[in-house]
């Protein structure tokens, strides 16, 4: 899988960690972005692979404040993120 791509402007950080795909591949995952605004990491979406995705980045799990779900359907998998948040 690619590297999450991070952007940033001014006070505020997004990452990347999935830009949308029918399945997931080496290069892309299903929609998920982090935005960090100071030290607060707010999560939008949790794609499958989001984990991995994590995992590759400099965006720390422990900093996950909130999770925000824009749509809902089979695409998202959270139990595996809830868990590990959990742990």
């Amino acid at each position: 899988m690619s590297t999450p791509q991070r952007h940033q402007l001014g006070g505020l950080s997004v990452t990347f960690l999935g830009t949308a795909s029918a399945q997931p591949s080496s290069t892309r995952n299903h929609s998920a972005l982090a935005l960090r605004l100071g030290g607060d990491v707010w999560l939008f979406d949790c794609g499958e692979a989001t984990q991995h995705q994590l995992q590759k980045s400099d965006v720390k799990m422990g900093k996950i404040e909130k999770i925000f779900i824009t749509h809902t359907h089979g695409m998202l998998h959270l139990h595996g993120m809830l868990s590990e948040l959990i742990l």
